[in-house]
C-alpha cells in the first residue's frame, strides 16, 4: 500500500494555490536578481570624471611645483585606474575584513572629514578680547636667557671623553675652546623652547635656565653632545598687552572655536550609537 503524502492544508495551501502569490515571488525573484546584475554592472564600470582627471593633475602640480605633461598624466590616469580596479576586487574578496591598517585608514580620514567640516571661524574685537582677559596668562612674552658656550663632540672621542673634556673646561674655558658647534656658538635672547629646538630638545634648556648668570656651569648635554656654558644675561615673563598679542590671541581663538564644534559634532555623533562593552576589570 502506497503512504498517504501530506500536502499543506486549509489557508496555507488557498495562499499557495492563488495567483497573487505566484506574481510576488516572480516579482521578489526579477528583484533579487536584477540589483544582483546591477552591483555587478555597477562593480564593473569604471568612470573618470574630468574632476577626477583634474585632481590628479592637481595633486601633481602641487607635489612637483609644475604641470604634469601629457605622457605624464597618461600614466597617472593609468594608475588610478589600477588602484580603482584593485580596490574593488580586494572588497570583493572581503579584504577589508579585520583589518587593523584599512579600518585605522578609514577611521583617520572619516576624522579628516568631520575636521574639515569645522571651517575656522574669524572673531570679532569683542570676542578677541574677551578671550585674551580670560586667558591672559598664555600670551605673556617668556622668560629668555643669553649665553655662551664650549662645545665637546662625542662622535670624535666617545661620549665619557667628550664630559670628561667638558668638565675639565670649567676650570679654563679660555684656554679650552672646545669643539666646532654646527649651530650658533653664541645664544641671544632666546626662550626655553627655543634652546630646546635649537640644541636637540634634551631638557638641556633647563639645565641653562637653572645656571648661575656670570659664571661658567656644566657639563650639560644636548643632543648634539657636552657643553659648558655661561650665561650672559635673562629677562623674567612679561605679560603682553592686547595689542602686542593680538595676532596670537586671534589664532588661539580660532583654534579653540575649531575644536569645541568639532567636539559638538562627536558629541552628536556618538549620541547616535548604543555602545555595550565589557567590564575592564
Amino acid at each position: 500500500m502506497r503512504a498517504p503524502t501530506t500536502r499543506p492544508q486549509g489557508w496555507l495551501a488557498r495562499v499557495l494555490r492563488e495567483p497573487l502569490t505566484h506574481f510576488v515571488a516572480i516579482g521578489i525573484g526579477i528583484f533579487v536578481v536584477s540589483h544582483v546584475i546591477e552591483e555587478r554592472q555597477s562593480r564593473y564600470n569604471l568612470t573618470l570624471s574630468n574632476a577626477d582627471v583634474l585632481r590628479i593633475a592637481n595633486s601633481y602640480a602641487q607635489q612637483y611645483g609644475a604641470q604634469a605633461s601629457p605622457a605624464q598624466m597618461r600614466t597617472m590616469i593609468d594608475n588610478a585606474v589600477r588602484e580603482e580596479i584593485y580596490l574593488r576586487e580586494g572588497l570583493g574578496l572581503g579584504l577589508d575584513k579585520d583589518d587593523e591598517i584599512v579600518r585605522r585608514r578609514i577611521a583617520q580620514k572619516f576624522d579628516f572629514l568631520q575636521q574639515d567640516q569645522a571651517a575656522p571661524r574669524e572673531p570679532g574685537e569683542a570676542q578677541l578680547r574677551d578671550w585674551y582677559a580670560a586667558h591672559r596668562d598664555r600670551f605673556a612674552a617668556p622668560a629668555k636667557v643669553s649665553f655662551e658656550q664650549r662645545y665637546f663632540a662625542p662622535d670624535k672621542r666617545g661620549d665619557a671623553a667628550a664630559r670628561s673634556l667638558a668638565a675639565a673646561a670649567l676650570a679654563s674655558p679660555a684656554s679650552s675652546p672646545g669643539d666646532t658647534f654646527p649651530g650658533p656658538a653664541t645664544i641671544v635672547a632666546l626662550s626655553s623652547e627655543d634652546v630646546d629646538r635649537v640644541f636637540g630638545g634634551t631638557g638641556f634648556a633647563a639645565s641653562v635656565f637653572a645656571a648661575p648668570e656670570g659664571a661658567w656651569a656644566g657639563p650639560f648635554r644636548s643632543g648634539f653632545g657636552w657643553h659648558v656654558v655661561r650665561v650672559t644675561s635673562r629677562s623674567a615673563v612679561r605679560a603682553r598687552s592686547f595689542a602686542e598679542a593680538r595676532e596670537d590671541v586671534r589664532r588661539d581663538w580660532i583654534e579653540a572655536d575649531r575644536k569645541a564644534r568639532n567636539d559638538k559634532a562627536w558629541t552628536a555623533l556618538r549620541a547616535r550609537y548604543t555602545v555595550t562593552v565589557p567590564q575592564v576589570r
